[in-house]
């Protein structure tokens, strides 16, 4: 039996962040099929991701997955899969697997990404906060660099591993400087015997 959706207008959503999401929504019993595209399979709120990094929260409280939010969305295909190039001439949507999506509208809301304005050797020692992989190893950094230090004798050579430098003062990084301070002397007070977070 044929699909009778598949003579409606494709719109083809890449992104299930805010804007994405919210364009599910707004689409939802429209006389459209949309295709919503993301490389993971869930909704990521990003403005707690802060906590998560601090271990304050864990990821299942600030992620949900985006095929169980929009089940009852009967016009909504939900594909995790990496888009490689857009093809604006064939009006497709190229994955990263070769396949090719034709679509008739395209909405665009793959989210952002931090910027170190040409200097991405600083990477390395300046994670960004945008994934909760981003959150996952900021937490294993931050965590490690308390017990690093429990671990030294010298308190010449703990003092760097309890120093930590929050760069960007927007939202993020005001609740991350903020949430630091507040493990320091709250969360992680008489943990330890040889240092003073």
């Amino acid at each position: 039996m044929a699909d009778p959706h598949v003579a409606l207008p494709h719109v083809v959503i890449i992104g299930c962040g805010f804007g994405g999401l919210e364009a599910t929504k707004v689409l939802d019993g429209a006389p459209v099929r949309i295709t919503l595209i993301d490389r993971s399979n869930h909704h990521l709120f990003q403005p707690l991701l802060y906590q998560v990094a601090t271990a304050g929260l864990t990821a299942p409280s600030i992620a949900s997955p985006i095929r169980h939010m929009r089940r009852h969305q009967r016009n909504l295909t939900v594909l995790m899969a990496e888009v490689d190039t857009i093809d604006v001439q064939a009006r497709e949507v190229v994955l990263g697997d070769g396949q090719r999506l034709r679509y008739d509208h395209l909405i665009a809301a793959a989210g952002a990404t931090h910027s170190y304005f040409g200097n991405d050797q600083w990477q390395a020692h300046a994670p960004g906060l945008k994934t909760l992989a981003d959150a996952f190893q900021l937490r294993a950094r931050l965590l490690s660099a308390f017990e690093r230090a429990e671990t030294l004798p010298d308190p010449a050579d703990r003092a760097p591993w309890l120093n930590f430098v929050v760069i960007g003062g927007g939202p993020t990084g005001v609740e991350m400087a903020g949430t630091l301070a507040e493990i320091a002397r709250h969360t992680l007070r008489d943990e330890f015997r040889r240092i003073d977070p």
